[in-house]
């Protein structure tokens, strides 16, 4: 029960400081956190070890609105955080696209530099060829495609919800945005099954992540365990077929994704189903 409550609560931020500050930037005088002309934090002093960290930390945008939080509270909270952000409590999150982009990266880069260069483990070994192979190398972009294939059927599938009724497309976006920041995330915790290569890690993987879409989903919209079940079902079939539809039509030459993700559905229907 106090863990339910703690999921549902948001974070606080610090009361505002009532000491008069002189800013360091511009000079102005000023109350509270940030100076009102510039927004230059309060009491900065001379440069310490501290700022040569957030320095280096700012080349990867680390430096505020804390990207380790943000995904702290994709696992422990996933449904409130994202409907904390689409409800406009934006700094309460890192910028969803970059986090997105920056998870990816890392990610993709463990696959692409560091099991073939470091660990000498070629990525055929891992069953990554063909198409496989493409979206480890550009597995940011793959993710975004994704996330836009995601947002109509959800917004059609989960427009009348108890929690956030009409929520619109552009909310939408940013909701399968964090979606996908989250299952990249799982992705890397669960590196070390990747080694195992059995079905069972496999299956162990494909249930985790749809435990936490179904946790997601039903946080983030307040439906009962079936609304949220057979709804979310239907948001997976309908990616699935959009997705061999854009492969079909787009990309010809990567038939044999289509016919995979046909035995992905048998898959689906024959084991989960």
């Amino acid at each position: 029960m106090h863990f339910k409550r703690w999921q549902r609560r948001s974070p606080a931020f610090r009361l505002a400081s009532q000491e008069e500050h002189c800013c360091l930037c511009c000079g102005h005088r000023f109350r509270g956190n940030y100076c009102p002309r510039c927004s230059q934090k309060a009491g900065l002093g001379r440069i310490t070890w501290r700022s040569v960290r957030n320095g280096i930390m700012d080349v990867w945008g680390l430096g505020s609105r804390s990207m380790p939080l943000s995904i702290w509270q994709l696992l422990y909270r996933p449904g409130y955080f994202i409907g904390d952000y689409i409800s406009g409590k934006r700094q309460l999150s890192f910028p969803p696209v970059k986090m997105l982009f920056i998870i990816a990266f890392i990610y993709a880069n463990i696959f692409y530099c560091f099991f073939p260069e470091v660990l000498k483990v070629p990525l055929e070994e891992q069953g990554e060829v063909g198409y496989k192979l493409w979206i480890r190398q550009h597995y940011s972009l793959a993710m975004l495609v994704m996330s836009v294939l995601a947002i109509i059927p959800t917004w059609v599938i989960f427009r009348k919800s108890p929690r956030h009724p009409r929520h619109t497309i552009p909310e939408g976006f940013f909701i399968q945005v964090l979606f996908q920041t989250l299952t990249i995330t799982l992705s890397l915790l669960t590196i070390p099954l990747d080694f195992t290569q059995s079905p069972f890690s496999t299956l162990a993987y494909d249930l985790l992540i749809m435990a936490y879409y179904f946790v997601g989903y039903k946080q983030l919209f307040g439906y009962g365990i079936w609304g949220t079940l057979w709804r979310q079902v239907l948001v997976n079939i309908c990616v699935i077929f959009s997705f061999m539809l854009l492969i079909w039509l787009f990309f010809p030459s990567m038939i044999d994704t289509v016919l995979e993700a046909l035995d992905v559905v048998d898959y689906f229907i024959e084991y989960v189903l």
